[in-house]
C-alpha cells in the first residue's frame, strides 16, 4: 500500500479560495409547527444560534401583524419581517426574514419555517417548500401526556448499556446524557414510538481485501438481526417502542469510494429482501430511505427544474459509473446544503485541527480503499496521492451536507452514528454488531478484539466480513480468510446465506486435518 505523510496531502489539495455559502441550509434559523388557529406553537427548533424557542409569544406577536402573501405553490404562505423587528431573536443585523408556511393534506397543524432574505433565487424557493414537505414532524401535533413512568430515564440507559460505543474520550457523563434525555422526551412526553435516524448500510467496500462481494451478507445479517432486537427490548418496558430508519448514504459517496451507482441500487434492493426475510411479521422495527427519496418524491418534485442545478458540477475520480438519478440527487444535496466556503482548507492546514484529523483519518482510509481499483493501476504514485487527497476533500464535504441535510428533515428524531463519537450530542455513537453476536478480531490467530479509535469508524459490515470458526462467528478482513486458507493452516471457503440461522453468506473456516492430527 502506498504510504505518503500528512504535509504531503495537504499540499496535493490544489488552492481553493474563499466562496460565499449560498446554500439553503444556512438560511434557515428556524422550523417549527403550530396550531392554525391560536398560533399556538407544537414544536419549535432553532438553528444558527437563533432563539425563536425562548421569545416565541413575543415573535408571535409579530408574526400576526405582518402581510400574508399566497406564493406559487397551493398551501404555502409567506410574510416577510424587517431586520429591526428579527435582531433580539439572532445574532444577525440588517437582514429581513421570510416566514414561510405550508398546510400539508391531512394534518391539523400548520408547519413553518424562517429563512434569511439573502441571495435568493428560484432553487432557494423550491427547497425552503421541500424541506417543509419533506421534514418529518407530523408527529409534533401529537398532545403531550402525563404518566408516572420515567420512560425517558429508562430509555436513555438502555442505550447506554446496550448500544453506545464508548471511546476512551467519551463525554456522555459530562453533558452529553443530558442531551440525550432531552431529545428522547419528546417522543416519551407525547407517548409514542422513539423514532432513530442511522445514516448506514451505504454499499459494500470496492476493496476486495476487505469484503467478499457486492451484496449485503451474513454481516448485514447480524446488524438488521440486532436492530430488531433492540426494538423488541426497548418495547419491553416502554409500550410504544422504537422505530430505526437507516439513512443510506450510499449515492452520497459512491463515486468516491469506487462503487458504480447502479451496484449500489443493487446493494440497497438486496438490503431490503434481507431485512424482509429477518423482519417480525406485524412489527415496524425499521425503515429504509435514502438520497433519491429524500429529494425525489412527494408532490414539489414535480415543481423542479434541472436547471436550478446546473451550475453544480462534481468531479469523479475514481472513473465509476454515474447515474443521472443519483447524480442529479448529488447536485441537490451540494446546492442545498453544503456549508463549506473555503474555510476547511483553511482548517485543514491548522496543526491540531479537528478538521485536519478528520481530513488525515479519510485520506488514510481511502488510500487503502482506492488502491485496489483497477481504475488506478496505471496512475502514477504522485497522481494517486493527488487523486486521494482531492477525494477525502470533497467526501467530508459531502458529509457534512448530508448531516446538514438529516438535521432538517429529521429535526426531532434520535440520531445515531456508525462514527466514533465523543456521545456529548447531537449524534451518539453505536455498535451495530454486538460482541454476542460476533467476535471482531484482526486474525485468526490473535482473536483479542483490537483497538479502532483511531480509525475512521466503528467495524462494519461493509468494510468487513463474517467469519464462522467452530461455531462462533468473527468480524474481520475478507483478507484474514483468505490469507488463513491459503497458508494450510487453515481449510475453509465461502458459503452462502439460504437457511434459517444463516441467511447471509460467510466464510467457513477450520483448523485443517493435518494440524489437527499433530496436536
Amino acid at each position: 500500500m502506498l504510504q505518503m505523510s500528512d504535509e504531503q496531502l495537504r499540499d496535493d489539495i490544489e488552492i481553493m479560495h474563499g466562496t460565499k455559502d449560498l446554500s439553503t441550509y444556512s438560511k434557515v434559523l428556524c422550523i417549527y409547527t403550530r396550531d392554525p388557529d391560536t398560533f399556538k406553537v407544537h414544536a419549535v427548533r432553532d438553528m444558527q444560534k437563533a432563539i425563536f424557542s425562548q421569545k416565541w409569544d413575543k415573535f408571535l406577536d409579530i408574526l400576526k401583524r405582518a402581510k400574508v402573501k399566497e406564493v406559487r405553490a397551493i398551501g404555502f404562505t409567506e410574510r416577510v419581517i424587517k431586520s429591526e423587528a428579527i435582531e433580539k431573536f439572532t445574532n444577525l443585523a440588517n437582514l429581513a426574514v421570510k416566514v414561510t408556511e405550508f398546510h400539508r393534506v391531512g394534518e391539523s397543524q400548520i408547519r413553518g419555517i424562517i429563512t434569511t432574505i439573502e441571495d435568493e433565487n428560484e432553487f432557494n424557493d423550491w427547497m425552503v417548500e421541500h424541506i417543509l414537505e419533506q421534514a418529518r414532524v407530523n408527529l409534533d401535533e401529537s398532545p403531550c401526556v402525563s404518566s408516572g413512568d420515567s420512560f425517558d430515564e429508562k430509555f436513555t440507559n438502555y442505550f447506554a448499556d446496550n448500544l453506545k460505543n464508548t471511546t476512551s474520550k467519551d463525554m456522555w457523563e459530562m453533558g452529553g446524557r443530558d442531551h440525550f434525555l432531552e431529545k428522547v422526551q419528546y417522543f416519551t412526553n407525547r407517548y409514542l414510538t422513539i423514532e432513530c435516524i442511522l445514516p448506514a448500510f451505504p454499499c459494500k467496500s470496492s476493496n476486495v481485501d476487505k469484503v467478499y462481494g457486492a451484496v449485503p451478507d451474513k454481516g448485514e445479517e447480524l446488524a438488521l438481526r440486532r436492530l430488531i432486537a433492540a426494538t423488541q427490548e426497548v418495547k419491553s418496558f416502554y409500550p410504544p417502542g422504537m422505530k430505526i430508519w437507516i439513512v443510506s448514504d450510499g449515492h452520497v459517496f459512491s463515486d468516491c469510494i469506487g462503487v458504480d451507482d447502479d451496484v449500489v441500487d443493487n446493494y440497497t434492493t438486496k438490503l431490503h429482501e434481507l431485512y424482509e426475510k429477518l423482519a417480525i411479521p406485524g412489527v415496524d422495527a425499521v425503515g429504509f430511505v435514502g438520497l433519491k427519496e429524500l429529494f425525489l418524491t412527494g408532490d414539489s418534485i414535480r415543481k423542479f427544474d434541472e436547471f436550478m442545478v446546473h451550475d453544480v458540477d462534481l468531479s469523479h475520480h475514481t472513473g465509476t459509473k454515474i447515474c443521472e438519478v443519483s447524480e442529479l440527487s448529488r447536485q441537490i444535496l451540494m446546492k442545498g446544503f453544503d456549508t463549506d466556503d473555503g474555510r476547511l482548507r483553511q482548517q485543514i492546514l491548522i496543526a491540531g485541527h479537528p478538521r485536519l484529523h478528520l481530513f488525515r483519518g479519510f485520506s488514510r482510509f481511502m488510500m487503502d480503499d482506492l488502491s485496489h481499483l483497477e481504475f488506478f493501476q496505471k496512475s502514477s504514485r504522485k497522481g494517486f496521492k493527488k487523486v486521494v487527497s482531492k477525494v477525502a476533500f470533497e467526501m467530508i464535504k459531502r458529509n457534512d451536507a448530508y448531516s446538514n441535510l438529516v438535521e432538517l428533515l429529521f429535526p426531532h428524531h434520535m440520531r445515531f452514528s456508525i462514527h466514533a463519537h465523543t456521545n456529548s450530542g447531537p449524534k451518539f455513537g453505536v455498535k451495530i454488531i454486538s460482541n454476542h453476536q460476533c467476535k471482531i478480531v484482526k486474525s485468526l490467530d490473535a482473536q483479542e478484539e483490537p483497538s479502532f479509535e483511531d480509525l475512521l469508524h466503528i467495524p462494519t459490515p461493509w468494510h468487513n466480513c463474517v467469519i464462522k470458526l467452530q461455531n462462533v462467528y468473527y468480524l474481520a478482513k475478507s483478507k484474514v480468510a483468505v490469507d488463513a486458507i491459503e497458508s494450510g493452516l487453515y481449510d475453509g471457503h465461502w458459503k452462502e446465506g439460504g437457511d434459517e440461522k444463516d441467511v447471509g453468506g460467510h466464510f467457513v473456516v477450520n483448523k485443517s486435518m493435518c494440524l489437527q492430527k499433530q496436536a
